[in-house]
């Protein structure tokens, strides 16, 4: 998403003035200072969605397996060609595994 925001001003004293997309033959003289010089400031706001994830692996001492997993990470669905939201816990303690995949965009779950 983006956006834009235009002002000018007499290049003289400063003054804002309203647009105007004349020549400097035909433009409308400052108010204050009859100057036709102007300048013109151009603003250009874009905005950014970022996303991150989280992952936790829990081990004992000892042990080369984690006996948890837990993760929420954005990962790329390759059936509907964007980027969902994937969330995944696997207990082996408690022989339990559990994952969900959300749209980011509509909330839809798509798998669960």
């Amino acid at each position: 998403m983006s956006d834009s925001q235009e002002t000018a001003e007499c290049a003289n004293c400063r003054t804002t003035i309203e647009i105007d997309t004349g020549t400097l033959q035909n433009r409308i003289p400052c108010a204050k200072c009859g100057s036709t010089v102007r300048n013109y400031h151009v603003s250009i706001i874009e905005t950014a969605v970022v996303r991150d994830g989280l992952g936790v692996k829990v081990k004992r001492p000892g042990e080369k397996r984690p006996y948890i997993e837990d993760i929420s990470v954005p990962d790329f669905s390759f059936s509907k060609n964007k980027l969902v939201l994937r969330q995944r816990v696997i207990d082996r303690d408690h022989d339990e595994y559990f994952e969900k995949v959300t749209d980011y965009e509509t909330g839809e779950v798509i798998h669960h």
